[in-house]
């Protein structure tokens, strides 16, 4: 009877993607500083770009997905 699967969990699965987004913004903000610092050879204005999206992606997509998924007040 152990080897029965458990079911999904959808809380769960909502916290790893929105972690997962704070994570990939992480990585695009590091690639666009890099990119500005002339460390990557994809210009300045690309890195501009990753840095902005990056920020966007990290500080404003979890907040308004847990907005979108919250539990309403009964």
């Amino acid at each position: 009877m152990d080897d029965v699967p458990k079911p999904a969990d959808p809380a769960r699965a909502r916290f790893l993607f929105i972690a997962a987004h704070r994570l990939i913004g992480a990585v695009l903000v590091m690639l666009g500083m890099l990119a500005m610092q002339g460390a990557l050879d994809w210009g300045k204005g690309l890195g501009k770009v990753l840095a902005i999206t990056g920020l966007i992606v990290f500080f404003v997509v979890p907040l308004v997905l847990a907005r979108a998924w919250r539990t309403p007040k009964p």
